[in-house]
């Protein structure tokens, strides 16, 4: 069973989650994960951890930063417990929360990060650049 987790700077996570659940309805398998101005790496982890309470799940942790305080403490937690299969991503957005928990049911998680880097850059689009390649196509 793959399960996720969101990561990020204030209440972020929180809201994104909220977000995609206006769009999928209820993401039980989507857990959230707040970091305050006032907390460290040390506390951020122990959410993190205490939010891993499946040991048979597999765990995506999406941050919202790359080498931010969050995305640090999720891969401390993937390298400190190798029993367990875990994968960390950076970048975190609500297309990408939408996908990933789209892919959730059978799908490796290997093959879930796969699509979510594959995907990421077509998340972000200029209206100016559609608006010029759809000219472009009559």
């Amino acid at each position: 069973m793959n399960k996720v987790i969101l990561v990020a700077h204030g209440k972020l996570a929180h809201e994104m989650k909220k977000s995609a659940e206006m769009i999928f309805g209820a993401l039980p398998d989507v857990q959230s994960i707040e970091f305050l101005k006032e907390e460290g790496l040390d506390s951020i982890q122990q959410k993190i951890s205490q939010a891993m309470t499946d040991e048979t799940a597999n765990y995506l942790i999406l941050a919202d930063l790359f080498c931010g305080t969050p995305y640090n403490a999720s891969c401390g937690i993937a390298m400190k417990n190798t029993q367990q299969s875990i994968e960390v991503v950076s970048g975190m957005s609500l297309p990408l929360v939408l996908e990933a928990a789209s892919m959730l049911q059978g799908n490796y998680l290997s093959s879930i990060v796969k699509h979510l880097t594959s995907v990421a850059g077509d998340t972000v689009k200029s209206f100016r650049e559609q608006i010029i390649e759809e000219e472009e196509d009559f």
